[in-house]
């Protein structure tokens, strides 16, 4: 790359020096939202006019379609999560992004001239805080993703030759690295989401051989939906869906909130832990999954007086005890779950919840490690345990 008149520092240099940058030390840093800060920290103090940086990355996750970073020259980084379906949006097709990443294009526009009707609203913007030339380039991922990466400046004059070739040269470097660190959040994301947190990171730290579990203690939370086949029998698949995910809205996030992971969800059960340990102890455990138990009641009869037409019932079980935590399966399909006879044991309670008419049911260690007074029900016999359990619940209030 020649070096043009008048630059304080070669491009080609600089593009040599960023682009060894890129394959040497920012693939360690933790993620495109430190990469893209240096990035444009070197580049700013080599000398490149550049005012504002922005990435805009597609993302796979349940909860936003894509996530764009804006770096300023004068300000704090932007952070920004979209929702899925933002591509129906007027502000989505209203910006220069669309074409980038529909078409493969690349949008450039010098903002000091004359003209002011510029074809997307946040140029005029951008004039107006004083920029002079902006650029967006599709930043193509090799699986097959493009996203977005622009640049643009206050300065008069705008970007030179060398440095428009300085960007659009550093694309495919920089695209390698974000890429990575991008499937990295994407796998991290996807284990999150469909086997939890702490399930996602073993998995990610190498426990994915069959067999390969360890033991835990814990606090277990079993909730299951009541009348949830004649339900199915009675809606259409689309209001079972709506209705079943609207039950989980009620019983999931208290668990996250009091310190839980939940494990399976069975259909229309959720089996939720909370460990003893990392500086909780039984008794804490036990508060967390009865806090959480009782959020959850609570949230459902929230919802069913929103609901009316259409009330949910469930019932909770609480046991503490010992689990093998890890994965089971056969060939190259586990699954990462919890097992073991106390598993069992919360699973035999639940379903005294029906019989009983009771909403919230513990076992005797529950109540024991609970340590606060518990209301006993009596002695019952369950299916697979040679002894009779005693069983709690919550006294009158």
């Amino acid at each position: 790359m020649p070096r043009d008149p008048g630059e304080p520092t070669s491009s080609a240099d600089v593009l040599a020096q960023t682009g060894d940058w890129l394959i040497r030390d920012a693939r360690f840093l933790p993620g495109n939202k430190e990469i893209l800060a240096h990035f444009c920290e070197r580049v700013a103090g080599a000398g490149i006019p550049i005012d504002r940086v922005s990435l805009h990355q597609l993302a796979f996750h349940p909860q936003y379609r894509g996530v764009a970073r804006v770096w300023w020259s004068d300000k704090p980084m932007d952070e920004l999560f979209f929702d899925h379906g933002i591509e129906k949006t007027t502000t989505y097709r209203q910006n220069p992004l669309r074409p980038v990443i529909e078409e493969g294009k690349t949008v450039e526009y010098r903002l000091d001239g004359n003209e002011t009707n510029y074809p997307y609203p946040m140029l005029g913007e951008l004039r107006e805080r004083g920029f002079t030339h902006y650029v967006i380039a599709p930043l193509k991922y090799a699986i097959g993703i493009t996203n977005g990466f622009s640049w643009a400046t206050r300065r008069p004059g705008g970007f030179t030759p060398g440095e428009m070739r300085f960007f659009h040269a550093i694309l495919a470097p920089y695209a390698a690295v974000a890429e990575l660190k991008a499937l990295r959040r994407f796998i991290g994301g996807i284990l999150e989401t469909y086997v939890g947190t702490e399930a996602g990171k073993l998995i990610l730290d190498g426990q994915v051989q069959r067999g390969d579990t360890r033991a835990i203690t814990a606090a277990l939370m079993l909730v299951d939906l009541r009348d949830f086949t004649a339900m199915s029998d009675r809606l259409s698949p689309r209001a079972v869906i709506r209705t079943l995910n609207q039950y989980f809205d009620c019983v999931m996030p208290p668990v996250y909130e009091n310190g839980g992971e939940v494990v399976e969800i069975m259909g229309d059960g959720v089996l939720a832990i909370f460990q003893h340990g990392h500086d909780r102890t039984a008794a804490e455990a036990c508060e967390s999954a009865l806090a959480a138990a009782t959020a959850g009641l609570a949230a459902l009869g929230e919802r069913n007086r929103a609901h009316p037409a259409t009330p949910l019932r469930a019932g909770v079980a609480l046991h503490y005890g010992t689990v093998s935590y890890g994965n089971i399966g056969a060939g190259n399909r586990l699954d990462f779950t919890v097992i073991g006879p106390d598993v069992n044991m919360t699973s035999r309670i639940e379903r005294l919840c029906r019989e009983l008419d009771r909403n919230l049911i513990t076992s005797e260690t529950f109540a024991d490690t609970l340590a606060r007074p518990m209301w006993e029900i009596g002695h019952f016999d369950l299916r697979g345990f040679v002894k009779m359990q005693r069983l709690f619940e919550l006294p009158p209030a």
